[in-house]
């Protein structure tokens, strides 16, 4: 009887399948999946339900009544131009950092909403702030600059992709217009390299 048993475990063992490749790169890429799908939702429930209603709710600085704007405010946006011009980089750039680890993207993404919220929240202008631009921002600093803090070579080749590609961006953080928030952009990608520094230093701790 012993000896049947023991027989018998490596074949019910040998029945279970591993994850498909397919599988292992969804999960890899849910939450940036889930990020960018949050933003769709919330634009279709706000926009073509509500009449832009949860616009209000956005970053209106310095007042202590729009302090959940901070987290609501990347959700946010105001027509189909503004989060069609965010999701794709948002994306891409936040794809890359999902692809170093989920870990690493969810902290980068609670540091970009929590701190260059709160950012703009001090010092833009007083305006409605809303759009996942700042997040955006936030990924393209924290990319770019990660190789000065953890230089290696794969590493430095992402900065390098990320800045030839998107270096664009950076004219963002000018005062252009009065309709785009380059307050929250600064502010995004000041939060994005304050990150790469921060989570270098926990990586060599």
């Amino acid at each position: 009887m012993m000896l049947s048993m023991q027989l018998a475990a490596p074949n019910e063992t040998s029945i279970e399948h591993p994850r498909s490749k397919d599988e292992a790169l969804l999960t890899r890429f849910a939450p940036i999946l889930a990020l960018v799908a949050i933003c769709w939702a919330v634009f279709v429930v706000n926009n073509l339900l509500l009449h832009a209603q949860l616009n209000q709710y956005g970053i209106i600085p310095r007042r202590l009544d729009s302090l959940p704007g901070i987290l609501f405010a990347p959700f946010l946006h105001s027509s189909y131009k503004h989060i069609l011009a965010n999701s794709l980089p948002l994306l891409v750039l936040g794809a890359v950092v999902c692809a170093r680890s989920k870990g690493e993207f969810i902290v980068v993404s609670i540091c970009g909403i929590l701190c260059g919220g709160g950012l703009t929240w001090l010092f833009a202008r007083h305006a409605a702030h809303i759009g996942a631009s700042g997040l955006v921002f936030c990924y393209f600093g924290y990319i770019s600059s990660l190789a000065y803090f953890r230089r290696n070579i794969g590493t430095l080749l992402r900065s390098v992709v990320c800045i030839v590609v998107y270096g664009g961006i950076v004219r963002g953080i000018l005062p252009t217009s009065v309709a785009v928030s380059w307050e929250g952009h600064l502010a995004g990608l000041l939060t994005g390299i304050g990150a790469a520094w921060f989570m270098a230093r926990v990586s060599a701790a």
